[in-house]
């Protein structure tokens, strides 16, 4: 299926003229007024505006370091919970009374005298 053809309205002579009227003074005062921003650019003093801003930036980070500031405003979430181990099934047939939920294993004990295997290769001490 195709689609109709929709035509541009048709404007009058006077209407593009002005609108090319238009466009060359928008143009012309852009081009003004970035000349008039280069001059200004360039008579201004730089290096006593840097030195200014400079100033600014010490003094402030002065008063925020003797104030005691630079912390962030929202507050920091607490750290998760420890791991605690596997956590007992109370309903569990056999589950004694006394079972302390949430209580840590005793972590895995290295064992003391390992020999070391005379076919496993060489690695140097760090």
């Amino acid at each position: 299926m195709r689609l109709p053809v929709v035509q541009k309205k048709k404007r009058s002579r006077k209407d593009q003229t002005l609108d090319a009227v238009a466009s060359v003074a928008k143009a012309w005062g852009e081009w003004q007024l970035a000349k008039t921003a280069t001059k200004a650019a360039k008579k201004a003093p730089w290096k006593l505006i840097a030195a200014a801003t400079a100033g600014a930036a010490a003094v402030g980070i002065g008063a925020k370091k003797l104030l005691g500031g630079g912390g962030s405003d929202t507050p920091t979430p607490p750290p998760p919970p420890a791991y605690t181990g596997p956590v007992p099934d109370p309903n569990a047939p056999g589950a004694a009374k006394d079972d302390v939920v949430g209580a840590s294993p005793s972590g895995p004990v290295a064992p003391t005298d390992v020999k070391p295997d005379p076919e496993a290769p060489a690695t140097p001490d760090k």
